[in-house]
């Protein structure tokens, strides 16, 4: 049988760009943390499951996560850099760590949000720019876990 030399219209690939995203955390005790962070390949959907597996072998209980922003980027890594400094006084430490939890600011997420969407849309030499009110963020809050 002869084979016919037509053009393929479409051929899948692996090559996809990375992911830049924002959690909101909720501990089992309440408390509310926000989770900055970049995911490699096609989904924060894996990553905020890695994480959520990881937490309950830890504690043996798990948390509510909501992707509340989500984007693909280049330069994934300088972007997340720059956001991490930028709440560097408010990093949260959880008493077990756990896959991701040294991303955790005790912050606004509306702060969060509005930060991350300004990087992304101004890029990152913008955010010496930004002015934000340190009056939106959150005082640490103890976890109240009882391990």
């Amino acid at each position: 049988m002869a084979r016919l030399n037509r053009p393929v219209a479409y051929e899948p690939t692996t090559a996809t760009l990375d992911r830049l995203y924002i959690f909101s955390i909720r501990f089992e005790s309440g408390m509310e943390v926000v989770k900055i962070g970049k995911s490699s390949g096609k989904s924060s959907l894996d990553r905020m499951l890695q994480i959520q597996r990881d937490y309950f072998n830890k504690y043996r209980c798990t948390f509510i996560c909501r992707i509340v922003r989500d984007r693909e980027c280049e330069e994934e890594f300088k972007y997340e850099t720059a956001l991490h400094s930028l709440f560097k006084e408010y990093r949260y430490t959880p008493k077990i760590a756990f896959s991701g939890s040294t991303e955790l600011f005790c912050i606004s997420l509306d702060v969060a949000k509005e930060v991350y969407e300004y990087i992304l849309d101004n890029g990152i030499d913008s955010l010496k720019d930004f002015e934000y009110d340190p009056s939106g963020y959150k005082e640490t809050e103890p976890d109240n876990l009882l391990f």
